[in-house]
């Protein structure tokens, strides 16, 4: 048997791969390695920066209100029929909920936001592409417009002034990944004035009233704001 072509083929596998080896391994690569690790202040956010897209078309969007007040108007709107608009869109297969039946409970040992580490798990669970967030927040501010005016009608003249603020923010993430394709926000405000006596009663239900608004505004843009990530994403 001639071993010389193999021992040939041998001596040529090991310089190739030396080669390569003191390629990779070499102060220029190390540096390029290093510079690269550099640019980010935290592992966290070199992830968050390099993530990529993965949803693939027609997808399935899952969503996941955040929060007591999200869950309670997304729920509403859901049982008074305002999201079947939204499961006909083009290239969207399925609109579940992410609910928190379907999140773990478990400690997470990663760093960061772990609320939203689990609603992507439960969108996971769901084999959903992506994960529709949706949150509330509300800026409300009351006072007494003279104050001895209240004391002498005893509270029943019209004299507590109430501005509200709610914002209905969303983010599109990929459940995969966590690449953010877009982000959007819708606002709706109340004033007015308003009898001291049961004021906080009345108060809560005006702060109600906004967010349903804003919530509603924000799921009355969704159909332009998907199609808008469609017409970039699709391939």
């Amino acid at each position: 048997m001639n071993t010389k072509p193999a021992c040939f083929l041998a001596l040529a596998a090991a310089a190739f791969f030396s080669g390569c080896a003191s390629y990779v391994n070499s102060p220029a690569a190390r540096s390029a390695v290093a510079q690269r690790r550099e640019a980010f202040s935290h592992s966290l956010i070199s992830k968050a920066y390099n993530a990529q897209p993965t949803m693939r078309f027609p997808a399935t969007v899952a969503i996941a209100p955040m929060g007591s007040e999200a869950v309670m108007h997304i729920r509403a709107l859901d049982a008074l029929g305002r999201l079947e608009p939204l499961k006909s869109l083009p290239e969207l297969r399925n609109l579940p909920m992410a609910t928190s039946l379907l999140e773990n409970s478990a400690d997470h040992k990663d760093e960061g936001n772990v609320p939203l580490l689990r609603l992507r798990e439960a969108a996971a669970r769901l084999h959903a592409d992506v994960v529709l967030l949706i949150s509330v927040e509300t800026n409300a501010t009351d006072g007494q417009m003279f104050a001895p005016l209240t004391t002498a009608t005893l509270g029943l003249f019209p004299n507590n002034r109430y501005e509200i603020v709610a914002t209905g923010l969303a983010a599109l993430i990929d459940t995969r990944t966590g690449y953010v394709y877009g982000t959007s926000e819708k606002s709706a405000a109340k004033s007015g004035v308003m009898m001291v006596a049961g004021s906080s009663d009345a108060l809560a239900r005006r702060k109600q009233q906004a967010q349903r608004e804003a919530v509603e505004k924000l799921l009355k843009e969704f159909p332009s704001f998907w199609s808008g990530v469609v017409a970039a994403h699709r391939k």
